[in-house]
């Protein structure tokens, strides 16, 4: 029994033996197939972690908007892309040295840093911010973040993206709604909006409204077009205008009158633009009361260039008898003074002898006052008729015409030293006759008045000032008092005493009224025993 258990158990124990080793070389043999198909999917994670991660590098670099990762806690920048470095101006390694509160402005920085100490979201939404470029420029920026594990570091990825242009384009479409603004509420300019495919009014603003009678409620139920509130008589030149506006975009100013509500009429000045797509507004200023007061002012001119006519004529039948009268009276004074001078004379030679010295002194002073007298009428005559003898204006060497005058004036000058200087003279055009009246005068005046001088000096001559020729003539003799300037040209108006000067007081009278028909101007200046300087201007196109 006992060898018959030992010969069980041996076999027993030569067949577990196998058993046991299948069962290890199994386990073995499983041990190694799942630790092998571990090894694959660790290795697939890790390819696939790699393609993932090339993924995001690619997308991080070749992003065209900024993009950065930095660290939550010290706020260190730890990656940049491409677009960060261009855009901001700083390399890698300057940003990598770098916080984000580097890129801010002073005044940002603790918003900033509220900002990230808040942050407990893992994504944020998109935030407004300005940044600072290297070179120092602001930029306002649109930043989404989205917080993520950085190599073992809490950090946050960001996208910026430059909203610069956009909020200068929003700043400056705020401005032009807000003078669009001002533009609607000046009461003194009315505004309106039209379709110009319909020719209905969509817009129109309070000041307008106000002036015509219509109610905003008309308007929004585009009750008013262009023909409606256009006058008959001025609907065909509208159609023009709209007919321009279409071509050019733009149309005025131009004036017409508007149809009120009530029926009455308005007169505007009228400007447009086009605003594209049929669309335009126009502008209009109510000048009813500026062609209220031009009616009133042309009636007036009417009324004056009635009165003008009138007056003129009144004034030619006045001249005509002055004329008719100055005639009479020199030749019924000249036939007496004729007379006086004649039979004083006659006195004279035939009885000058016989007549004490008393005598024959009065009867030289009856001739002298005669002939004065004479003098005085043949002067008062040539200035009454200077207003009425046509000008024949010509081209005049000036220059010849002095020479000329002062060939005349020679008696004037003999036994006299008289230094006369007569400089460049431009030709000028005139009345001949005239204008030798003039320098015979002014000539005349000179030599008379440096009489009394050892040595006489006088220049005639000529200088350009502001586009015209200014003539003179300048003396050495007894001048003048420039308080009685005035005086000078006035008919028979004297500065010296008949015994020291002699003359009629009407020369530079004429002269003046010569000169004032050539459309110019005479004056003087002087000062008394210093001399005196006459000048005068003449303008060409001018007949008086």
């Amino acid at each position: 029994g006992d060898r018959q258990r030992a010969q069980m158990a041996s076999t027993a124990t030569f067949l577990l033996l196998p058993l046991g080793v299948f069962v290890s070389i199994s386990v073995l043999a499983l041990g190694m197939f799942f630790l092998n198909a571990g090894m694959s999917e660790q290795k697939q994670a890790e390819k696939a972690l790699r393609r993932s991660e090339e993924r995001y590098r690619e997308l991080f670099e070749s992003n065209p908007n900024p993009m950065w990762v930095y660290d939550l806690e010290t706020l260190s920048f730890l990656a940049v892309n491409a677009a960060a470095i261009r855009h901001y101006g700083y390399s890698e390694n300057e940003f990598l040295r770098m916080t984000i509160k580097d890129i801010r402005p002073a005044q940002d920085v603790p918003a900033l840093i509220v900002d990230v100490s808040q942050d407990d979201q893992d994504l944020n939404n998109p935030a407004e911010w300005r940044h600072r470029k290297k070179d120092g420029t602001i930029i306002d920026v649109e930043i989404t973040s989205h917080v993520l594990d950085w190599i073992g570091r809490r950090a946050r990825l960001v996208l910026a993206n430059d909203i610069t242009n956009r909020k200068h384009a929003e700043t400056a479409l705020r401005e032009s709604n807000e003078r669009l603004k001002k533009v609607l509420e000046v009461e003194t300019v009315g505004v309106m909006f039209w379709d110009l495919a319909s020719g209905a009014m969509v817009d129109a603003n309070d000041t307008f409204l106000n002036v015509m009678g219509y109610s905003r409620r008309e308007v929004e139920a585009r009750q008013l077009t262009w023909q409606k509130l256009t006058p008959p008589e001025y609907l065909e030149a509208s159609r023009e205008e709209l007919k321009k506006f279409t071509r050019t975009g733009r149309v005025g100013p131009y004036e017409k009158e508007y149809i009120r509500k009530d029926g009455t009429k308005q007169w505007f000045v009228f400007a447009g633009s086009s605003l594209g797509n049929d669309a335009c507004v126009e502008f209009c200023v109510d000048i009813s009361a500026r062609k209220h007061a031009e009616e009133a002012l042309h009636k007036l001119n009417t009324e004056l260039e009635e009165r003008v006519a009138r007056r003129t004529a009144d004034l030619e039948a006045a001249n005509k008898e002055l004329e008719a009268f100055s005639y009479s009276v020199s030749h019924d004074l000249r036939a007496p003074l004729r007379a006086v001078d004649g039979f004083s004379q006659a006195v004279l030679e035939d009885y000058g002898p016989q007549l004490p010295e008393e005598g024959l002194h009065y009867l030289k002073t009856i001739r002298e006052g005669a002939q004065r007298m004479g003098g005085l009428i043949d002067d008062l005559l040539t200035f009454s008729r200077l207003s009425r003898l046509p000008l024949h204006k010509q081209p005049i060497e000036s220059s010849n015409l002095v020479r000329d005058v002062l060939g005349e004036l020679r008696p004037q000058q003999n036994g006299r030293k008289i230094n006369i200087r007569i400089s460049d003279l431009p030709p000028c055009e005139g009345d001949p006759s005239l204008l030798k009246q003039v320098w015979i005068n002014l000539l005349s005046n000179a030599l008379k008045y440096t009489r009394k001088r050892e040595k006489a000096v006088i220049e005639i001559g000529s200088k350009p000032e502001n586009g015209e020729t200014i003539y003179f003539v300048r003396d050495n003799g007894a001048g003048f008092d420039m308080r009685y300037a005035n005086k000078l040209f006035g008919v028979f108006q004297r500065l010296h005493r008949a015994d020291e000067f002699e003359g009629t007081g009407v020369g530079l009278a004429i002269t003046q009224r010569v000169i004032h028909r050539h459309g110019g101007r005479v004056w003087a200046e002087g000062a008394v025993d210093r001399g005196a300087t006459f000048y005068f201007t003449m303008k060409e196109g001018t007949t008086a």
